[in-house]
């Protein structure tokens, strides 16, 4: 079993991250002195398969992938993959993703037609079936 597997698993098996889980997972994004695309993999698989998080785990989160995505002033395709992975996971957009979305949009410089559709369609889309909260615990 590959230790990302095993690390994952870890807190998929309990559905929850706690704060005292929070500095192991900031341990192991920071292991290689930098913040990356594989980071923003690990959080969102983290994000989408452990429906209970607690709000420290929401702000490293968001924080990690505003870091990452707007490191060269544009999202990327890859990156739009993880932004849907992340907000239709669950298939529900929470206001704590628009609210990311918003601020994201905010700080490119340019933005990309698909980048938008996206943006819009979240917008759009948010709150129909108002069943997610944020997925905290």
């Amino acid at each position: 079993m590959s230790k990302l597997y095993k690390f994952l698993s870890k807190f998929q098996s309990k559905g929850r991250i706690n704060s005292e889980d929070v500095p192991l997972i900031r341990e192991k994004i920071g292991e290689d002195g930098q913040l990356d695309i594989d980071d923003v993999k690990l959080l969102v698989e983290l994000y989408c398969d452990t429906p209970n998080r607690c709000p420290e785990f929401d702000s490293l989160f968001f924080s990690t992938l505003e870091t990452v995505f707007l490191t060269d002033n544009e999202i990327k395709p890859s990156e739009e993959y993880y932004l849907l992975k992340m907000l239709y996971g669950d298939r529900d957009v929470c206001e704590l993703e628009r609210e990311f979305l918003r601020r994201l949009r905010k700080q490119l410089p340019e933005r990309s037609v698909s980048f938008e559709a996206l943006y819009e369609t979240a917008m759009e889309s948010a709150g129909q079936s108002g069943a997610k909260g944020g997925g905290r615990s």
